[in-house]
């Protein structure tokens, strides 16, 4: 039970700091567009590149993941179904799995694939 816990605490700390360098980086990238049109075209050229869509896919993961953690993490602090420590674990990894897939399945064929 204890090392369950300490990886959701390791993963949401993780996630956390990979949500904060995302934060710079699309505040420093808005910044940048700013600069004109000619800056706009190239960033917009940027994001339609498929590594791009992939590192979207990836964002999308991360804000999943950090958010159902956050949710199981608060909930248990609460107190709240102190017993089913594991079963909101999986519960977690399973509602985020799916929900990752319901968004990472179209993203990718269409963005990556160009089906």
């Amino acid at each position: 039970m204890k090392s369950t816990s300490m990886a959701a605490h390791l993963i949401q700390r993780i996630s956390g700091v990979l949500l904060l360098i995302y934060l710079f980086l699309h505040v420093h990238t808005i910044h940048d567009l700013g600069a004109g049109p000619a800056a706009f075209n190239a960033a917009l050229a940027t994001f339609r590149h498929p590594v791009f869509k992939l590192l979207e896919i990836a964002l999308m993961g991360t804000v999943i993941l950090h958010a159902l953690n956050g949710v199981r993490i608060t909930l248990l602090d609460l107190g709240l179904a102190q017993g089913e420590r594991r079963l909101f674990w999986v519960l977690a990894v399973g509602l985020g799995t799916l929900i990752f897939l319901a968004g990472a399945i179209p993203l990718f064929l269409h963005a990556v694939l160009k089906v």
